[in-house]
């Protein structure tokens, strides 16, 4: 599946670098244009899937923008993402128009452009067609008529279904359809209760249950269905009863719901529909999950497909994801995991990590595979041997620097220093692929422009600064960069910049 496309309207080039930069990188195909006219023409032309929007505009505002986008039938539909240094006097102007989705207020940094153009993607279809009509969600369709929420799994993710719920302190019932299959999600407060098939045999759970459960496993053919019977109730209420000790059967219903989970995330796109205040299974009712879906994913790779392959993973390079929108519940993750999982920075191999937390390797894997899954871990991929030369007197930059492109990072060759002296001398001696150089203070140009004419014409300048107001953008405009990042830098934007300036292949501008 064609990967989404984004149409970035900004007057700045500054800015258009940058966003084509980090969202190229992200993985979107990115469009750009430099003015209203050329933004209007070229959302006609390619009909993106989301517009990022700035709001002031040569001889124009982006609201503008927007009601000429709603008189167009071809673009009515296309979500909107404004962005402004004005805040809250920008945004007013927005209110009525059901084509905005979203807000990034600038300067806005890399994480947050992200972000919100992903959290953007995930629900603004849904936002536009429900202002148009008045609807607070989706009309239904099918034969269900209580459904609030309903799609497809191709363009809504189950992850980002169940992000939105639990964010929205839901409670009902989500149903997924995979071909013959239906998994369906019981929530109280957005947080998952139980999770149950009525199509799925129990012997299909079996394999995947520890030997430890095996005496409880002919309970699957209850707790597994949905049955509200009398004759469920009564085996309910005689277990709460009997069971001096409820763990091992709290344990089987963990188990049961995390294989089901990781096959519902791990399969191929369907559909899904919610039902508010849908009824919970009785065995769930009495002893209910109260588990966060990356803690269920994690489980479900160790019970469905464990990590055998440990030299493949040695070398990976995970960094930590917080997509806008995204899940903070992480109720039902061990102490030990949540450690483990603020520690994947993108630098340090799943090795390296599992020696740093006293896990083995295939533990440490297994934590990361099933926090990929619901997205809050990405794989990075290294691009030795380049060359780099970092032009900083700030010690922090240096050290960042250092750790996420150095020889422990990326494996760059990385050169630094702190003044004109020293730069000249090294580009006299060596050609680097980057150059990264402050730009806090005007009197750190003159530096740029030396370094450029010793520079060859392959060489990508990047400027770090420390934006607080878009008028400083003017003056970095006006020097041509390649790219800028904010200060405090993050690993993962270093990278980012890495990835993308070094990559055969760009983004696509609309001039």
């Amino acid at each position: 599946m064609e990967s989404p496309q984004i149409l970035v309207i900004d007057d700045s080039p500054t800015i258009l670098k940058m966003v084509e930069c980090h969202l190229s990188q992200a993985g979107y195909r990115v469009a750009t244009a430099p003015n209203a006219e050329a933004g209007i023409e070229a959302a006609a032309a390619i009909r993106p899937d989301l517009i990022v929007l700035d709001h002031q505009l040569p001889g124009t505002t982006g609201d503008e923008v927007c009601r000429a986008l709603l008189r167009n039938e071809v673009t009515a539909q296309i979500p909107v993402v404004i962005s402004s240094a004005m805040r809250n006097r920008a945004f007013a102007s927005y209110t009525d128009l059901p084509n905005v989705v979203d807000q990034i207020p600038k300067p806005f940094t890399p994480d947050l452009l992200k972000t919100g153009v992903a959290n953007a993607l995930q629900v603004g279809a849904m936002v536009v067609r429900a202002q148009q009509t008045g609807c607070a969600m989706p009309e239904t369709v099918g034969d269900v008529h209580d459904a609030s929420l309903e799609g497809k799994t191709a363009a809504f993710p189950l992850r980002s279904v169940i992000d939105f719920l639990n964010n929205s302190l839901c409670s009902g019932r989500l149903t997924l359809e995979l071909d013959k299959d239906r998994i369906r999600f019981n929530l109280s407060s957005g947080r998952i209760q139980a999770v149950c098939s009525p199509t799925i045999s129990p012997d299909r759970l079996f394999d995947a249950l520890p030997a430890e459960m095996a005496e409880l496993a002919p309970l699957l053919t209850a707790t597994l269905g949905e049955r509200v019977d009398p004759s469920m109730s009564g085996l309910v209420r005689m277990l709460e009863k009997s069971l001096t000790d409820p763990r091992k059967l709290r344990a089987l219903l963990r188990s049961q719901a995390s294989i089901l989970t990781y096959w519902a995330l791990s399969a191929d796109p369907g559909r899904f529909l919610f039902e508010p205040d849908a009824t919970m299974p009785p065995m769930f009712q009495a002893f209910p999950l109260q588990l966060s879906l990356p803690a269920l994913a994690v489980e479900g790779v160790r019970r469905c497909d464990p990590t055998t392959d440990l030299d493949a993973f040695a070398s990976i390079l995970f960094a930590r994801q917080t997509p806008r929108g995204g899940n903070l519940d992480r109720s039902g993750l061990s102490p030990l995991e949540l450690k483990l999982a603020s520690m994947f920075d993108g630098a340090q191999t799943t090795s390296a990590l599992a020696e740093q937390s006293g896990m083995p390797l295939e533990a440490v894997a297994d934590i990361a595979r099933g926090l990929e899954l619901v997205g809050l871990l990405e794989r990075r991929a290294a691009i030795p041997g380049a060359s780099v030369l970092l032009i900083d007197d700030e010690p922090e930059s240096a050290r960042m620097i250092q750790a996420a492109l150095g020889p422990e990072g990326c494996g760059c060759q990385l050169k630094m220093v702190r003044d004109r002296v020293g730069a000249q001398l090294l580009m006299r001696r060596q050609r680097f692929d980057l150059v990264f150089i402050a730009l806090d203070r005007p009197n750190q140009e003159p530096i740029l422009n030396a370094c450029r004419e010793q520079a060859s014409e392959t060489t990508r300048f990047i400027g770090l600064v420390g934006l607080s107001d878009e008028e400083e953008l003017n003056r970095l405009d006006a020097m041509g960069l390649d790219g800028i990042l904010h200060r405090p830098l993050a690993e993962s934007d270093l990278k980012a910049t890495l990835d993308h300036l070094l990559s055969p292949s760009g983004g696509a501008v609309l001039a």
